[in-house]
């Protein structure tokens, strides 16, 4: 096996070390964890914010069967790679929805069960942003929230969330503007390290 030079080394270590400090390492919340939380089995349908590359959509989709659905979505620019990866999969039971800043673009009252894993961070608008997930929820949905705390205080406004110094938001952040969008808290879990979710119920 070929030894690494040192400068790519170095990227690797780089690499490694960003990834943890996004709480996006190996202490993480599991899938199976968060899917676990929101009693996914089949038929349901579930919807999730942010997809990335779709890789929980797509695991999702496993778990609800051909008989759920799975809405997903992210933001403009990323949406056609999006689109790719879930044909690629080939999960008709998939449907990608183009996202906005400040609301999901789901259905309303169309989700069982809601779950976005290390994007809440990036709420500028938690308000109005909480409101939306809760319209896109049917009464009694249930939300996950997988994010990670910043490694040092916490930004003072949410704009300020997804900065370099401040990167994160608290799990107490999350829970005080869910309480005031009309969610439930029913608990808060720690993914190791940064990582957490907080669980909630729409009850309005």
């Amino acid at each position: 096996m070929a030894q690494s030079t040192p400068a790519v080394a170095t990227l690797i270590a780089a690499l490694l070390i960003s990834a943890s400090a996004h709480g996006q390492g190996s202490e993480q919340v599991a899938p199976s964890r968060i899917f676990e939380a929101l009693a996914l089995r089949d038929g349901v349908t579930v919807c999730e914010m942010g997809a990335g590359d779709g890789e929980l959509s797509i695991a999702a989709a496993a778990r609800v069967g051909s008989r759920g659905h799975v809405y997903t979505n992210e933001l403009s620019g990323r949406v056609e790679a999006l689109r790719a990866k879930v044909a690629a999969a080939h999960r008709p039971q998939i449907e990608v929805v183009v996202g906005a800043a400040d609301r999901t673009n789901f259905p309303d009252g169309a989700c069982d069960a809601l779950f976005m894993r290390n994007v809440y961070h990036h709420f500028a608008a938690p308000g109005p942003m909480g409101a939306a997930l809760a319209g896109a929820l049917k009464p009694g949905g249930r939300l996950a929230i997988v994010d990670f705390k910043p490694d040092g205080t916490e930004a003072r406004t949410p704009e300020d969330r997804d900065e370099d110094a401040t990167h994160g938001v608290t799990p107490e952040s999350v829970q005080r503007e869910l309480l005031d969008a009309g969610f439930r808290i029913d608990g808060t879990e720690n993914g190791g390290g940064r990582s957490f979710m907080v669980l909630a119920t729409r009850v309005r």
